[in-house]
């Protein structure tokens, strides 16, 4: 991981593999009990990061639950979110210019990522 970035509409953390971003989550929507988080991956994700991501989210702001909005014609997206352990919760019909916006879910008692294998 090499960083984050705040500012007063979200937060991202990124991952930086020989000099290219590899991988970025973009964090929006804080309410205290829900944080808003977007992903983009285009490479082999670390424990570090992994665990970075989730202890952001479930430690640092403290939210009992991340959303994940999903286009529903990105099958490899959603399939990535359901192997990270979200479930779908929700749909929002011809929202997306492929379809529906799926609202993906994982809440912090569920959140495999928070143990110390993912320092």
């Amino acid at each position: 991981m090499n960083g984050s970035f705040s500012n007063a509409t979200g937060t991202a953390i990124g991952l930086e593999r020989d000099g290219s971003l590899i991988a970025g989550v973009m964090y929006e929507n804080w309410n205290k009990r829900s944080i808003t988080a977007h992903m983009a991956i285009t490479g082999q994700l670390t424990r570090s990061f992994l665990g970075a991501i989730f202890r952001y989210a479930f430690e640092k702001c403290g939210v009992h639950k991340v959303i994940l909005p999903i286009s529903s014609g990105n099958a490899k997206s959603s399939k990535f979110a359901q192997k990270l352990g979200f479930t779908e919760e929700a749909r929002i019909r011809d929202a997306a210019l492929d379809g529906d916006i799926v609202i993906f879910s994982l809440v912090k008692n569920e959140c495999k990522y928070l143990g110390k294998e993912y320092a």
